[in-house]
This record gives structure tokens, C-alpha cells and sequence, in this order.
């Protein structure tokens, strides 16, 4: 994004037959918005949820991943081809796997901590899905978001002929952490919106940052996703079925070569 969009490839394949993707943990930059926005981050996350066994660790631990939450609860674990999620689907997230394994304050990327800020959203708002509709979807004009796409309208790769079938993430107590689908057009409003000229640091608040380089992305069964911005030239990339972090690398190639031809030209 320098300028307007540039379409690097016309949609084809799964893209070309379909139109929702999965956004992975980019969905956390929805939900730290809107926790930042809505709650008391510097309170305890036990204010809110009372059944939570650690009280110290506030929501600002669980939206910058220093709450010492593990990636995911001890009773689960990634898998290439088992769904890690699926156990989570039509049941609450169990406050008692929210037990940190590391210190407080050390950055731990952790999907049960977002899993746990869902929690907090739901139990403050009612839904939390519907408190991210009010306060980042809506006004960053995005219409198509859901978390339980028609079967038909995912975009996910095949293998021997056949669709991969997602993990069932929203579906799961663990949506908050990676469970939303839309347009790939809405995922460029996303990026478009949190990283607006002037806007409040509160809309990028779940992203990470290295120099002057700042990014969210999001990996799941058989995609990837990233928005990234540098040297002023935001990328927004979805890839199925591509080596981890693929969607990374080729956002990082996408900006390099943009400088490259604002140099040379």
C-alpha cells in the first residue's frame, strides 16, 4: 500500500472459485483492539473472571503475550493432521488450564492467553465477537467477517482431489485467538484502518514491531496470512498449502522490491 493497492496476482485456483479466508492470528489484532478499547487493561484479569487462578496477570499481559501463558494448554497440542481445536468446539474455555508456565512480563506467544481475553470480552460484553464487530469491524468498514464460513465460500487448499478441512478454531473457546474468515478485500480494510495515518496507537496495540517494521500475521492447518508494513509499503498476503511462514517471506519480498523501484526510479 504506497499510493493505492496494486494487485500482485489475479485470483486463481481456490481463490478464483471461492472468496473467504481464514485471517489465523491476525484475528488478534481485532480482539487487543478491543479489549484496549473496552476494558480497564491495567486491572487484573481475575476482576473479570474470577475463576482465573493467577491474579496478577492483567489484560495488558494477555494482549502483549507477557502474561506467561503457554501457546496452548498443556491438555492440547499442534498437530499437522489432527485438530487441535476440535475439542473446544461447544463447550467454554476451562479457566483451570489457565496456568502460566514462565514468568510474568517475558513475551510468550500464546494462543490461551487470547483464548482467555475472548473470555474476558464475553463475559463483560455478553459476546465477545459482537463487541469486535462495534469497535473494529464496523468502523473499519468491514461487512463479510464471520467465524463459521458456508463450507462452500472457504477458500483452503486440496490433497488427492480433496478440500483440507480447516481447524474447527471458530468454532472453539479458542476463536478469539485465530477463528475469523472474510474477503481478502476486508483484510486489506484491516490493514487500511490500523494502520491509517494518525490513527491511535490502541488499533495496532496486538501487532508486533521491530525498527521501523510492524506486522501481524496468522498461521493455521494450511494457510497463512500477514499484513506488513516497512519503509512506508504495507503487504497484505494469504498463501495456502505454502511452507511455514511463506505468507511472511513473500510480503517481505513484495516491500523489498517496492523500494527497490522507488530507488530506481
Amino acid at each position: 500500500m504506497a499510493d493505492g493497492w496494486r494487485t500482485v496476482r489475479e485470483p486463481r485456483g481456490p481463490y478464483a472459485t471461492a472468496s473467504m479466508l481464514e485471517w489465523g492470528s491476525i484475528t488478534k489484532g481485532l480482539v487487543g483492539t478491543t479489549a484496549w478499547l473496552t476494558l480497564e487493561v491495567d486491572r487484573p484479569v481475575a476482576y473479570y473472571l474470577p475463576g482465573v487462578a493467577d491474579d496478577e496477570m492483567t489484560v495488558a499481559d494477555l494482549v502483549r503475550h507477557t502474561s506467561g501463558l503457554p501457546r496452548l494448554p498443556a491438555t492440547m497440542r499442534d498437530s499437522l493432521f489432527g485438530d487441535p481445536y476440535r475439542k473446544g468446539v461447544g463447550v467454554p474455555l476451562d479457566l483451570d488450564t489457565a496456568v502460566p508456565g514462565t514468568p510474568r512480563g517475558h513475551f510468550v506467544y500464546s494462543n490461551l492467553g487470547y483464548a482467555l481475553l475472548g473470555a474476558v470480552l464475553e463475559g463483560v460484553h455478553g459476546d465477545w465477537f459482537a463487541a469486535v464487530h462495534q469497535h473494529v469491524l464496523e468502523p473499519a468498514g468491514i461487512c463479510s467477517a464471520t467465524l463459521v464460513p458456508a463450507r462452500a465460500e472457504r477458500v483452503v487448499p486440496t490433497l488427492f482431489g480433496q478440500a483440507v478441512r480447516p481447524w474447527a478454531l471458530g468454532e472453539s473457546s479458542f476463536a478469539a485467538a485465530g477463528g475469523v474468515w472474510s474477503t481478502f478485500e476486508d483484510l486489506c480494510r484491516y490493514a487500511e484502518w490500523a494502520l491509517e495515518p494518525g490513527a491511535p496507537p490502541s488499533r495496532t496495540v496486538s501487532w508486533q514491531r521491530q525498527g521501523a517494521s510492524t506486522w501481524i500475521n496468522g498461521e493455521v492447518r494450511a494457510a497463512g496470512a500477514v499484513i506488513a508494513n516497512a519503509a512506508g509499503i504495507t503487504a497484505v498476503v494469504h498463501a495456502l498449502a505454502k511452507a511455514p511462514h511463506a505468507a511472511d517471506a513473500i510480503a517481505t519480498a513484495l516491500i523489498e522490491r517496492e523500494v527497490r523501484e522507488k530507488c530506481d526510479g
